[in-house]
């Protein structure tokens, strides 16, 4: 019998943390740029991170040559050559706005990256 208890106790701690990690929440930012040497111009737009609490790099789609984390205070708050690198990486509240890196053949480039919190 005290087995089954300390079973069910157990089974029960497990699942409450369970649910409590299903209630994080989750936001994604993206970042785009285009250079153009020909002209001398440079575009970035996205969707920036507004962290209201600290969280973490969950997910990072494209950023081939890399990208910026930057604070609205335009610091760079993390900079990574390889996009799968940023995953784990713990954020301060704030907002962010991300900014891909290019190289001089390939000018145009996307990145998406996956905050929980």
């Amino acid at each position: 019998m005290r087995h089954l208890i300390l079973g069910l106790l157990c089974s029960s701690v497990l699942s409450v943390g369970l649910v409590s990690e299903s209630f994080a929440e989750r936001q994604t930012a993206t970042g785009t740029r285009i250079e153009s040497q020909q002209y001398s111009t440079s575009k970035n737009w996205g969707r920036q991170l507004d962290l209201p609490q600290p969280g973490k790099i969950v997910r990072v789609m494209d950023g081939t040559y890399g990208f910026q984390l930057v604070r609205s205070d335009g610091t760079v708050a993390a900079d990574f050559l390889f996009p799968e690198d940023a995953i784990g990486t713990e954020l301060a509240a704030g907002q962010y706005q991300l900014l891909p890196l290019v190289c001089q053949k390939h000018q145009h480039h996307h990145v998406e990256v996956t905050v929980e919190y």
